[in-house]
C-alpha cells in the first residue's frame, strides 16, 4: 500500500524546479561576456575612430584633392568586407560582391600572390596610382587603362571605409591574399565627378 504524501512535496518538486531553472539563467547570463565596443558599434552602424591606418592613408590621398571630405571607418563595412573576402579567398574567385549595388556600397579589390600579409597602406597607394590614366579635365580613363580604384579612393560623396583581407586557400593565388575596402556610399557614378 502505497503512502499518502503530504500535499506541500508536489508545490516543493516545483519550488525546487523553478529555483534551478532561475539559478541555471543567472549563471548562464553572468558567464557571458559582455558585449565589446566592436559589437556594439557593428550593431549602431557607428564609424570607429579615424586613426585607422587605412582611413589615414585614404584621407591624406583626398586631401591632394580637396580639403574637408575625410572618410571615417566603419566597422560594419569591415565586418561585411570580411565576409566576403572570406568567400572570396575559399572559393578561389576574384570579382565584385554582386550585393554591393543593393547596399549602395562601393569596393575596390587588390589580390597578390605573396605568401606575406598584405600591406595595406601599399595596395591603397596602388589604387591611388591610378591617377596618372585619369584625366581630370575630360574625367575619363585613357583607353585600355583602369582608373576605377582611383576615382573611388577620391570619390568625394563616399564617407565610410571599411577593409579586410584573407588567405586564399585555393585557385591560382593559392597561400597568397586577397584584399577588399568596402566604401559607403558608391562613388564611380557615371557623369560625376569624383572631386
Amino acid at each position: 500500500m502505497a503512502k499518502n504524501r503530504p500535499k506541500w512535496t508536489g508545490n516543493r518538486i516545483m519550488l525546487k524546479t523553478i529555483f534551478i531553472a532561475t539559478s541555471s539563467l543567472i549563471l548562464l547570463t553572468s558567464c557571458q561576456s559582455p558585449q565589446s565596443s566592436t559589437t556594439q558599434s557593428i550593431k549602431n552602424n557607428e564609424p570607429s575612430s579615424i586613426n585607422n591606418p587605412a582611413v589615414k592613408k585614404h584621407n591624406a590621398l583626398r586631401q591632394q584633392h580637396f580639403v574637408g571630405s575625410k572618410l571615417s571607418y566603419s566597422l560594419k563595412l569591415e565586418k561585411e568586407a570580411q565576409t566576403y573576402v572570406n568567400k572570396l579567398a575559399q572559393s578561389g574567385k576574384f570579382e565584385h560582391d554582386p550585393s554591393n549595388i543593393g547596399k549602395m556600397y562601393g569596393e575596390n579589390l587588390y589580390r597578390h600572390s605573396s605568401t606575406q600579409k598584405p600591406n595595406l597602406n601599399k595596395i591603397i597607394q596602388k589604387w591611388y596610382d591610378e591617377k596618372k590614366y585619369y584625366d581630370m579635365q575630360t574625367q575619363k580613363c585613357q583607353t585600355s587603362k583602369v582608373c576605377g580604384h582611383y576615382t573611388q579612393v577620391v570619390w568625394k560623396n563616399s564617407k565610410l571605409l571599411g577593409c579586410a583581407s584573407a588567405k586564399y586557400t585555393k585557385g591560382s593565388y593559392k597561400n597568397g591574399y586577397v584584399t577588399i575596402c568596402k566604401y559607403y556610399p558608391y562613388g564611380n557614378i557615371q557623369g560625376e565627378n569624383p572631386y
